[in-house]
């Protein structure tokens, strides 16, 4: 049954045309999440900001040469992507720097620097009015404790300074239980096979079902926890 339903969708490189329906579609995904409850009290007065701040993540995750996107689109309506994913390869091993010169240019250094620049002036003549600073400096510090935590202390960073890192998987809650989620996951565990490098990520409750399915294992919970206790740091390590 799997196998069927995942031949109705077809998965994709991601195109910046896709950018503002991925924002929409990441925004209405968590709109009411624990994590942007806690982070965006008044997302409710300004459902626009919200969207704004995905589309913006999501944009400057695309323009980084060390990124790499996916979208998933149903067979049946190929422009419109219903899910997608953004993986970071970190590292500075021959694969990274591989992809970093196939993805440089001229013209995507050219799109980095005017995004940066009409993001900033849209923020700082618009502010993003749904968050709480506090509530974000607060997380942003346990997020920041995390990574030193599991990936950043000196004893981690030896063993896993060269990995893929999955940066947001996405699957709009009309099209859960496809496969679509495994099947994005799937391009960059393909590739860390190949370069002989972990995959981590952060999990949701729901997502740490997901990955425990594809052989990532949990490494630790959040040093602050939003909503239920679960999901966590995860890891995969490739065979062999």
């Amino acid at each position: 049954m799997a196998s069927q339903e995942s031949e109705k969708f077809l998965i994709r490189r991601m195109q910046s045309s896709d950018i503002p329906i991925l924002g929409t579609l990441a925004a209405t995904t968590y709109f009411d999440s624990p994590l942007t409850t806690f982070l965006r009290p008044r997302r409710h007065e300004y459902p626009e900001h919200v969207i704004r701040n995905f589309v913006q993540m999501i944009q400057g995750r695309y323009l980084n040469p060390r990124s790499i996107g996916f979208v998933a689109v149903d067979r049946a309506s190929p422009s419109t992507p219903v899910a997608y994913a953004q993986f970071i390869r970190l590292g500075n091993d021959q694969a990274a720097l591989q992809l970093i010169s196939d993805q440089r240019s001229i013209w995507r250094l050219l799109q980095a620097w005017w995004f940066k620049i009409q993001a900033s002036v849209v923020n700082l003549f618009s502010p993003d009015r749904s968050v709480s600073h506090d509530a974000l400096d607060a997380f942003m510090k346990s997020v920041k404790h995390d990574e030193q935590l599991y990936w950043e202390a000196p004893e981690m960073k030896i063993k896993y300074s060269n990995r893929w890192h999955a940066q947001s998987v996405v699957v709009s809650p009309s099209y859960h239980r496809q496969g679509i989620g495994r099947r994005l996951m799937e391009e960059v565990l393909r590739r860390a096979q190949d370069e002989g490098v972990v995959v981590g990520l952060e999990a949701s409750e729901d997502g740490e079902k997901l990955y425990q399915k594809l052989g990532f294992e949990l490494r630790g919970l959040f040093s602050m926890n939003i909503g239920l206790p679960a999901g966590g740091i995860m890891m995969w390590t490739p065979k062999g």
